[in-house]
């Protein structure tokens, strides 16, 4: 598992536009946090760097998915399962080699889990009873992948 800080709404931009070279086809990410973790604005950043329209990504809490056109061709599934317990039909699949699929709440069907090729966990860190940022973990078979770019930023080793 890798964690890294984030201070501020620009450090996720940031984040999300050195992972954003490292999409491809096939990755199916989760991200999981409490509600107001910034899941979806990372969504929104993300495709934002990969050279969508940062303004419309949005949060598919009641429509279940949105479907973002990269400009390289990839195609974006953003998917909310927080109002389900059971696996949407659409994901017993594995994704076509040129969509990639963000999945925000993937824990509340866990059949989901072992599809994940990284998982991402947005947590509040708190201070003084006010908040501090927060602290991004990720893990899955992609981490490395994912990673490295990150690390690099960082300036980590």
């Amino acid at each position: 598992m890798s964690t890294y800080t984030i201070a501020n709404e620009q450090d996720t931009a940031r984040i999300a536009g050195a992972l954003a070279p490292a999409l491809r086809g096939g990755l199916v990410v989760g991200l999981s946090g409490e509600l107001g973790a910034g899941k979806t604005t990372f969504v929104r950043h993300l495709i934002s760097a990969a050279g969508g329209d940062l303004r419309a990504v949005s949060s598919p809490t009641y429509t279940l998915q949105h479907e973002y056109t990269l400009p390289n061709g990839l195609t974006v599934e953003h998917w909310d399962l927080y109002r389900l317990t059971v696996l949407p039909m659409e994901l017993e699949e594995s994704p076509s080699p040129t969509t990639v699929r963000l999945i925000e709440w993937p824990e509340r069907c866990p059949d989901l889990l072992p599809y994940l090729t990284c998982h991402m966990r947005l947590s509040h860190v708190e201070a003084e009873g006010a908040s501090a940022g927060r602290i991004l973990e990720m893990s899955g078979d992609a981490n490395r992948e994912l990673t490295s770019r990150l690390d690099m930023l960082e300036g980590r080793t």
